[in-house]
Parts: C-alpha cells; structure tokens; sequence
C-alpha cells in the first residue's frame, strides 16, 4: 500500500485549522503531536493547493512545544547543530542509537554470509573446472589413441592392398 494511502490526511486550511479526514474532525497541533509519536504516519495538505505541508506542521510542532516548555530536552547545541548539518545529523545519531547499532550488525552479518555464499560458489566452480580439465585430458588421450589405431588400420590395409598387387614370390 503505497504511503499516501496509509497516512492519515490532515486538512490545512487558510484560517490555520486542522481537519483529519479520516476521523471527520478539527484536530489541534497537540493531537497532531499525539499521533505522530504513537508512530502513525500524518501527511499535512493545504486544502486549497494541495501542497505537502507536513514538514512546517511539524516544526510548528516542535516550535510551540519549545515556546511552552513542555518539549524533549533539546539543547540549544542539539538544535544548531540541526540546522547546521540538517540530515547526516540524523543519520549520525540514528547509526550511534541501539537501533543503529543493531542495523549496522545485519550489515555486518548480511556481508559474512554474502561472502561465505561467494567462496562456496567459488569452490564448486574450482571443482567443476577441475572436472572439465580432467575430461578434457581424457577427450584428448582418446582422440590420440583412435589416430594411433586408425594410422595402424590404413597401414595394415595399404600392406594387404600392396601384397594383392604383386605376383605371388612363388609363381614361374
């Protein structure tokens, strides 16, 4: 199911009122807050243009919950450095959390057997190689033998062809 179609629909609307489409009511930032972190995905549109407003809805978000004092402990540092480096900040705190760590191990994993795979299809072919030289060495030594019985066959009959031709030794 592709994402906009799981995402809950907030209406933005000129007078800055929050509809949610799916619940068929006005909703406020703080609710909007509330479903973000219970993990469900929100998409922000301006009603008129239709225009993607999730990302400033949810700065506001954060800007009101700063202004209240009711927000996560976010330094002055932490949210510098934010807009300084923006989303390798992110991604660098994402790699350094548990979760991060834990994705970083199935990497770590996914190559040991992305290599292991690799040196067994390596050997299999090294085996197989070295069946195909053998049965070409066999091939070969046999195509010698049938020239050797095959020079020896022309040989004998030429002996046979050329004794035929000639007077018996015995004939007077």
């Amino acid at each position: 199911m592709a994402e906009a179609e799981r995402a809950r629909v907030i209406k933005r609307y000129a007078n800055r009122k929050l509809y949610d489409t799916r619940d068929s009511k006005y909703v406020t930032l703080d609710r909007i807050a509330e479903l973000v972190r219970s993990g469900e995905e929100v998409k922000v549109l301006d009603n008129r243009s239709q225009r993607d407003m999730t990302k400033v809805t949810l700065a506001q978000i954060i800007y009101e919950e700063q202004k209240s004092g009711n927000a996560t402990a976010w330094s002055v540092q932490s949210l510098r450095d934010f807009i300084q480096q923006g989303r390798q900040k992110l991604i660098s705190s994402f790699k350094e959390s548990p979760v991060g760590r834990l994705v970083g191990r199935a990497e770590e994993l996914g190559a040991e057997v992305y290599s292991a795979a690799d040196d067994r299809v390596r050997a299999v072919l090294e085996n197989a190689t070295a069946h195909v030289r053998q049965l070409q060495s066999e091939v070969l030594r046999l195509q010698a033998r049938i020239e050797e019985l095959e020079s020896k066959l022309r040989h004998g009959s030429s002996k046979e062809t050329s004794s035929k031709d000639q007077p018996p030794d015995n004939v007077e």
